[in-house]
């Protein structure tokens, strides 16, 4: 019994390091749940985030909505914002997004799947919250 414990216990080691790996030398970036709150024009919602590891990508995910809708949101000094389109990201589960065909690439999200495109112009990112407007006149924010 002991030494089938330890032999597990190697397995999951090397399973973090491979993962560990490939996050700061592959093309995979993972997405880890964080805490946080998203507000909807004022409103409190349902909605969750994620992100990177080196906390340089947010995907934030409102479900005020019929659906949920996802933006990738930059944390870095650019202002970059991306509309996912129908794709989101499961609540409570680690999700990989890879460099080929990612799911909030321009390239990738049909201009239909769109229900309400962020506004890049309107981002502002303070130390511990991000506020964006959207097409439809809406204020998203969220803290973290």
């Amino acid at each position: 019994m002991r030494t089938l414990l330890k032999v597990l216990g190697w397995l999951v080691l090397v399973a973090v390091l491979i993962v560990a790996a490939r996050e700061f030398y592959g093309n995979t970036v993972w997405f880890f749940r964080v805490r946080g709150q998203v507000t909807v024009d004022g409103h409190r919602t349902t909605g969750y985030m994620h992100a990177n590891i080196r906390k340089t990508r947010l995907l934030l995910t409102r479900t005020d909505g019929s659906r949920p809708e996802t933006y990738l949101v930059s944390l870095g000094d650019e202002k970059i914002i991306l509309d996912c389109g129908k794709w989101h990201p499961t609540r409570f589960v680690p999700s990989p997004l890879g460099d080929v065909n990612p799911p909030c690439s321009p390239s990738s999200v049909e201009p239909a799947d769109v229900a309400d495109a962020p506004v890049a112009t309107t981002l502002v990112r303070k130390r511990t919250s991000i506020e964006f407007s959207t097409a439809s006149g809406k204020k998203i924010k969220a803290e973290f």
